[in-house]
């Protein structure tokens, strides 16, 4: 993979687990599945994430360089590419976390181990290439 650049101040990514962070600005670039991974961990359930776009300059995204969508998410103000992940600038990811019950997916008992075997196996074709 091509080494990942930080949006904010075009500084390299480092690895940081599942994710990236900037040492300089202290942001990250989490990779949608794995941010919808986090928040379902933390909620013990699955999450739907209601992006609301809003209208701010964007950012170049860290992987393709290419304007990122301005969204917010609960009240969160994030930058997100649609193909490649959301940068988190310093403290957003403590905020979202805190708003983690808001993105709990509305299912009904029956059909909640269906859309957790559907959202498994969509994770595991998209890991895989399918």
């Amino acid at each position: 993979m091509a080494e990942l650049g930080c949006p904010v101040c075009d500084s390299p990514l480092d690895e940081a687990g599942s994710t990236f962070r900037c040492v300089l600005c202290e942001g990250a670039w989490v990779r949608e599945e794995v941010l919808v991974a986090i928040l379902e961990q933390r909620a013990s359930t699955l999450v739907a994430l209601p992006w609301v776009a809003r209208q701010d300059k964007p950012r170049p995204c860290a992987e393709c360089t290419a304007d990122m969508q301005t969204v917010n998410l609960g009240s969160v103000a994030l930058d997100r590419c649609a193909q490649h992940g959301v940068w988190f600038d310093a403290n957003e990811m403590t905020e979202l976390l805190k708003q983690v019950k808001l993105f709990k997916a509305n299912t009904d008992p029956v059909s909640e181990h269906e859309a957790h075997r559907t959202g498994l196996l969509t994770r595991l074709a998209k890991l895989f290439g399918g």
